[in-house]
């Protein structure tokens, strides 16, 4: 029974690695403050417009699945199946930033105006003219893609002089320069995109923010890697940036053709539950 159940698990990854590619993949608290031994419990999710199917704790699924918090970082673990993926105890107050790096999935492209819309959407420079002058197909080629989401989550009352948003190994990161959770509706929030630890500047960001309906604002990267987002009508908020870039130049071979990282970031403001209500975990 337990096989057939991690079977099943398997197989709609596989359907969800065909169906996700354009679709934003998150990490979604159940509840964004929480009182200290409170778990940390989320969703991994996909989709759009904060809208999407939810992940199971696979094991074999990501190369990084951490917690940083004001001690410093723990692993997250479970159980193959678990739902929410995410369920962490949280021992001390603070802000703690959870980070989830994906393994490899490979999408076929055979549309040929979907590399078109794909690169329009995410706001990538000079793909298209790249693609054809290294004399690929329209169709029939393939890209390999991870997903590297973050959650930040604050335990008891919030503190400007306590932990920050940092940092936390994953490949492309988005930091938040401030603790948004001592930030009000009326402040801006900046923050920062790394790829491999150092600033990428010229990366468009996308975030969503949702309160009821869901509004969106794109920015690009400074030469700094930072952008800077109003918080303005409160919510919950997710930002979420792709970099793409060159892999195999054959496209007789199974080798991608395209790599590409996404980096997304969620986070609330102190009134985020309220605002929104929570759900019950049983």
């Amino acid at each position: 029974m337990f096989s057939r159940k991690i079977a099943l698990i398997s197989f709609m990854w596989m359907i969800s690695a065909n169906l996700a590619l354009a679709h934003e993949y998150w990490i979604e608290p159940r509840t964004y403050g929480v009182e200290k031994g409170t778990a940390l419990q989320g969703d991994l999710k996909n989709g759009e417009d904060f809208k999407g199917s939810s992940f199971s704790y696979i094991e074999g699924r990501f190369d990084q699945f951490t917690a940083t918090g004001p001690d410093g970082t723990l692993e997250v673990t479970g159980r193959n199946g678990d739902i929410p993926a995410l369920s962490l105890a949280s021992p001390t107050d603070g802000l703690y930033s959870v980070s989830y790096q994906g393994k490899f999935d490979k999408i076929t492209f055979t549309d040929p105006e979907k590399l078109k819309s794909y690169a329009e959407y995410e706001g990538f420079k000079g793909v298209l003219e790249r693609h054809a002058a290294r004399g690929l197909p329209d169709t029939k080629f393939h890209e390999q893609y991870a997903r590297c989401a973050k959650a930040l989550f604050q335990v008891g009352k919030p503190d400007e002089a306590g932990r920050q948003d940092s940092l936390t190994g994953m490949k492309f990161e988005l930091v938040a320069e401030k603790n948004p959770y001592t930030l009000s509706e009326a402040d801006n929030l900046p923050v920062r995109l790394y790829w491999e630890g150092k600033p990428m500047a010229d990366i468009q960001i996308r975030m969503f923010r949702m309160n009821g309906d869901v509004e969106t604002t794109t920015i690009r990267t400074d030469e700094e890697g930072r952008a800077v987002f109003p918080l303005a009508g409160g919510g919950k908020f997710l930002m979420n940036a792709v970099r793409i870039f060159e892999g195999d130049d054959d496209p007789k071979t199974e080798t991608a053709e395209w790599v590409s990282y996404w980096a997304s970031l969620v986070f609330g403001l102190a009134n985020t539950d309220e605002v929104l209500g929570t759900r019950t975990v049983k």
